[in-house]
């Protein structure tokens, strides 16, 4: 196993990048490769094994999203205290990964329930001290490209999951075993990455006994900025109920991970210009760039009345998280101390899986009770909303427009 580096010491590099960050790139592009086979067939598995519409959906990936972020809040503020990131990540990548074999017992909406839960701990364990690593493995200046990367190298993920799920799929009708099964084993390459990535620790760093002593220490510009990000994520549809767009204009099962692979292809390609971008001309016009993205595809998706119009939208849809997700990850980094990195990552998460959570299950409940188009309405009235609060709480003076 490595060693522990230290903050700030000059880490060996592989295709320019910091060791840590490159196989941390390894490890979720195998992870989302495996996860998104999964996560790819849920809307054909919920609506042809389990029998349940898009208002279970939502329920599950909501519910499953804001318990995982229960763990991400407290995780990232015992990495802080303990100094020791490597064991939380190590436990939450094979936490996960173990429970994706067991979908082939699964027959009721309580057992898949479960199972998400489970491997959405995982995420939550392992989410906030990997992206502390990342943070600290980085020079400051090159934050946004490394954060993007990661999030290129987990998208890229995403878009093999599905095209392997949509082509087992495709050929064998209804073979959910074969895919979750094919997933499990691309899980265990997640795991073998792991022995390559080095734990990092901040010297002098005072360690906080508690989440509460760690949120204390965080500044009020950063607490104003979660709030923002917070409602801002209530109005961000999941992209597991926007997929049963494909039934509702007579697709097949098997092509809906084909729309999802459509998805993450536009967020692996831009993700790691987004964060270039944003270390160029600032994470904040970034993210208003992304939110207006989200407006924008929800309008399409809502008219896509044809397999093109909707392959286009989902297209479009990939721009939002790429312009987002890394982004945001970048600006939490510079506007909190190395010291309390892992708390700040922990509320980042949080403040996006429980606005997930929400999301998830007023959204689904909104799509099968209302329909698309309400779901639609009332998701783009909450992004603006959010984005209102988001420009008066990221009032910043003209002399930290650079770096933010």
């Amino acid at each position: 196993m490595s060693e522990p580096i230290q903050e700030n010491k000059v880490e060996k590099r592989i295709f320019t990048l910091p060791k840590n960050i490159f196989f941390l790139g390894l490890t979720s592009l195998f992870n989302d490769f495996s996860s998104e086979m999964v996560f790819a067939v849920f809307p054909a598995f919920f609506t042809s094994v389990l029998k349940a519409g898009a208002a279970s959906l939502g329920l599950v990936d909501g519910v499953a999203e804001g318990l995982s972020n229960f763990f991400k809040i407290f995780s990232g503020s015992f990495s802080d205290k303990f100094q020791s990131r490597k064991p939380l990540i190590v436990f939450g990548y094979v936490f996960s990964v173990l429970t994706r074999p067991f979908y082939i017992f699964t027959s009721t909406v309580g057992a898949a329930l479960g199972l998400r839960v489970a491997d959405r701990i995982g995420k939550g364990f392992r989410d906030p001290p990997r992206d502390a690593i990342i943070s600290l493995s980085s020079p400051k200046e090159e934050l946004g490209r490394s954060f993007g990367y990661h999030r290129a190298m987990d998208t890229m993920g995403s878009i093999l999951g599905p095209l392997v799920a949509y082509l087992i799929l495709r050929f064998y009708p209804l073979h959910f075993n074969t895919v979750f099964l094919t997933a499990f084993v691309v899980g265990i390459f997640t795991i073998l990455t792991l022995f390559f990535i080095s734990d990092v620790a901040i010297k002098n760093a005072k360690a906080k006994t508690s989440f509460i002593s760690g949120f204390k220490n965080l500044s009020g510009k950063f607490k104003l900025f979660i709030i923002a990000i917070f409602i801002l994520s209530i109005g961000s549809l999941p992209i597991a109920v926007m997929l049963l767009k494909t039934e509702s204009i007579g697709l097949m099962i098997a092509d809906i991970p084909l729309f999802y692979m459509i998805y993450n292809l536009s967020y692996a390609g831009f993700s790691m210009f987004a964060g270039k971008m944003s270390d160029k001309f600032g994470t904040r016009i970034i993210i208003f760039i992304g939110y207006f993205i989200l407006l924008i595809s929800y309008f399409f998706l809502n008219l896509a009345h044809s397999p093109w119009i909707l392959a286009f939208s989902f297209l479009l849809l990939g721009l939002f998280p790429a312009l987002t997700d890394g982004v945001q990850r970048s600006l939490t980094a510079k506007i909190s101390d190395n010291e309390v990195r892992g708390s700040a990552m922990g509320l980042l998460n949080a403040a996006v899986g429980f606005g997930a959570l929400i999301a998830g299950i007023g959204g689904g409940f909104l799509w099968q009770t209302y329909g698309s188009t309400i779901a639609f309405l009332v998701s783009g009235g909450v992004v603006i909303l959010g984005l209102i609060f988001f420009a008066v709480s990221t009032t910043w003076k003209r002399s930290e427009s650079s770096v933010v």
